[in-house]
């Protein structure tokens, strides 16, 4: 998969006391932003600056689409409306974790994104190919996922160290969990997944909880709980779909076992608010401390309405520098050349002095074009690449060229699928046996996890803190 992250100008350096006077740790408490500006702006805008980085307007409308995509939601203004400040909020700490990452000297290969990516693939029940395919249907550039995946990979090797270096369970720490589950024999406990958002100081109170109200609007509207947790929770347990596995009274916070107490198998809960932030709870199951589950509801068919470039009446402004090779022992050289072009160019302006430069006036421009007429493979390219940003070289029996729109008109079409839900294969016959508790090691893995993401929570917000942030949407 290409990664073709957007590239933006930071604006000019502010002097310490501008900053002070304009710096904001908060993303803006509605999404009065359009979340869909002109052409002309999508490359230019910056919605945050992260320290040394910055988070483009492009960033955050190609992430609500990867969103509002991958969760099953509706696809119109007021979703992302509503959505734009937690993912704007998603994306700064993405940066803040990728920069903690490199200052500790933690990369994270190509091979081990790509492999990542296949594994998603694979959990949406698709592989790579369609993947990338759904991703050029949906109008989704390839980089806004393999960013995220990166930025997702550095941050669990970052943890990986600091777990290291802070975790410890000593034998009487196993012993006494072991003991409390002992005692919970016969005492309920939930199967639960969690959605949780950090608030890092009172202010942001209201503005995180009215956050989380938005999510679980979306998600009774039809959107998908795994996948709005993988989008959105600030969780390590993001990374699989929130699931917090089996969890019994008095293992977490008291106002989450009030919570649960009230909840039945399939239910939802408003945000429970704890020391930390707010938590949106699903009660996968229930069932006492070594006996069976309580029944969940039967599944029901998921509907969901999908919104789809409308190849027909989609229209794009594309310009090209090609570089022609007079035989094919100069295909290789002539590419190279290309690949340098195209690292200098930055915007149409950038691409339109480089095609006047080498001798094609006015940047190749080939004026609006129906996206239907293009080939298919120029297709996916003219509505997946981020406006203002270059293709990457490709290259022809006859040399190089290089691609870039700088306009792009692309209705949307609304689709609605109904998967159906297969209905469970019967319990089966119920057999007396012992409670099954947890073994040594098992309960000693559940109170690693429990410690690693109290660190991971505490180390993100210390970030936060220590960062200078400025929202400019």
């Amino acid at each position: 998969m290409a990664s073709a992250c957007a590239v933006v100008a930071l604006a000019p350096a502010e002097s310490a006391a501008q900053k002070a006077r304009g710096q904001s740790s908060q993303p803006p408490a509605q999404g009065g932003q359009s979340a869909g500006p002109s052409a002309g702006q999508v490359g230019e805008r910056i919605a945050a600056v992260v320290n040394e980085d910055a988070v483009s307007v492009s960033d955050v409308n190609a992430r609500l689409r990867l969103m509002v995509v991958s969760a099953g939601m509706p696809d119109g203004a007021e979703t992302r409306q509503r959505l734009m400040p937690q993912v704007l909020r998603q994306l700064v700490d993405e940066r803040l974790q990728i920069q903690e990452a490199k200052r500790q000297g933690i990369t994270v290969p190509k091979a081990d994104v790509d492999k990542a990516v296949e594994q998603l693939a694979q959990q949406n029940r698709m592989d790579r190919a369609k993947l990338v395919k759904f991703l050029a249907d949906s109008g989704i550039p390839q980089a806004t996922l393999t960013e995220q995946v990166r930025a997702q990979l550095s941050w669990q090797r970052v943890m990986q160290r600091r777990v290291r270096q802070e975790v410890a369970i000593a034998d009487e720490d196993v012993d006494a969990a072991m003991q409390r589950v002992k005692e919970s024999i016969g005492k309920p406990e939930y199967l639960v997944a969690e959605i949780y958002l950090a608030v890092d100081n009172p202010d942001q109170d209201e503005q995180v909880r009215r956050a989380g109200e938005r999510l679980i609007d979306e998600i009774r509207k039809g959107g998908n709980f795994a996948a709005v947790a993988r989008q959105f929770s600030q969780s390590t347990t993001a990374a699989s779909s929130g699931d917090l596995g089996w969890v019994r009274p008095g293992e977490l916070d008291p106002q989450i076992d009030a919570a649960l107490a009230q909840l039945r198998p399939g239910q939802l809960s408003q945000p429970v608010r704890t020391a930390s932030g707010y938590h949106i709870l699903l009660v996968r199951s229930k069932r006492a401390v070594g006996g069976e589950e309580e029944a969940a509801p039967p599944p029901q068919p998921v509907v969901q309405r999908v919104q789809k470039p409308d190849i027909a009446k989609a229209k794009v402004n594309m310009k090209q520098i090609a570089m022609p090779a007079s035989d094919p022992s100069q295909l290789k050289a002539v590419a190279a050349q290309m690949e340098q072009v195209r690292k200098a160019i930055k915007s149409c302006a950038d691409f339109t002095a480089k095609a006047n430069a080498i001798g094609m006036p006015d940047g190749g421009d080939m004026g609006m074009l129906r996206v239907k007429d293009l080939a298919p493979g120029l297709q996916n390219l003219a509505l997946g690449i981020p406006l203002g940003q270059p293709s990457p070289v490709i290259n022809t029996p006859g040399g190089s060229l290089i691609l870039i729109v700088c306009k792009r008109d692309v209705p949307m079409i609304t689709e609605t699928v109904t998967e159906k839900v297969a209905a469970p294969p019967p319990p089966p016959p119920k057999q007396a046996q012992a409670p099954r508790l947890p073994t040594r090691d098992e309960v000693e893995g559940m109170l690693i996890q429990e410690r690693a993401e109290l660190v991971a929570r505490r180390y993100l917000r210390d970030l936060r803190r220590a960062a200078f942030v400025e929202y400019r949407v």
